[in-house]
């Protein structure tokens, strides 16, 4: 038996979405391992391929088409890759708002996202999160990537007295704490 894995474009994840194979957590974090840990150099290609919808989609296919199509923008914008042409495509604004599944959890999600949701989901009626790619991998300029991961800590190390510098770098390496009692 052979084992072969195909990669995850954007279409990729398009079509875990909208098939139900899998739930947008894995779907886009396989993708956003493609974009920012393994085809650094190929990312244009991972957002090329077309979605294919179904001929007679389902609420939640469309969304996930407009979701689609606002993140291959919104990746576009922000790592200077081109746009692709079928994010364009006027059948991917959607009539009525479409939330990230979070919202069906947590309801006041809706607001946050309202406010916060990037332009490319926005002038879709997209709603998410304006933290949706998010991740530490040093390839990012995503909020919380590596670097500012590090920054932050860096600040909170300087802001700390030696002892409570000592006792967290202690905890941090796994080391245990010495107490002495006297």
């Amino acid at each position: 038996m052979s084992f072969i894995q195909k990669t995850q474009t954007l279409a990729a994840a398009y079509e875990d979405l909208a098939t139900g194979r899998e739930d947008f957590r894995v779907a886009i974090g396989n993708f956003m391992n493609e974009f920012f840990l393994y085809l650094v150099d190929e990312r244009q290609y991972l957002l090329d391929e077309p979605i294919q919808v179904p001929e007679n989609p389902t609420e939640d296919q469309l969304g996930w088409a407009a979701f689609c199509a606002g993140a291959a923008e919104y990746l576009a914008e922000r790592y200077d890759l081109r746009c692709p042409d079928w994010a364009h495509n006027p059948a991917y604004i959607l009539p009525e708002p479409w939330y990230h599944p979070a919202c069906q959890v947590f309801p006041a999600l809706r607001k946050h996202f309202e406010q916060t949701a990037p332009e490319p989901f926005r002038k879709r009626n997209v709603f998410c999160s304006d933290r949706v790619f998010v991740n530490a991998h040093p390839s990012s300029r995503e909020p919380n990537n590596l670097d500012e991961l590090e920054q932050r800590r860096q600040q909170r190390l300087s802001a700390m007295s030696p002892e409570e510098r000592a006792a967290y770098l202690a905890k941090r390496s796994g080391k245990p704490r010495v107490h002495i009692v006297a």
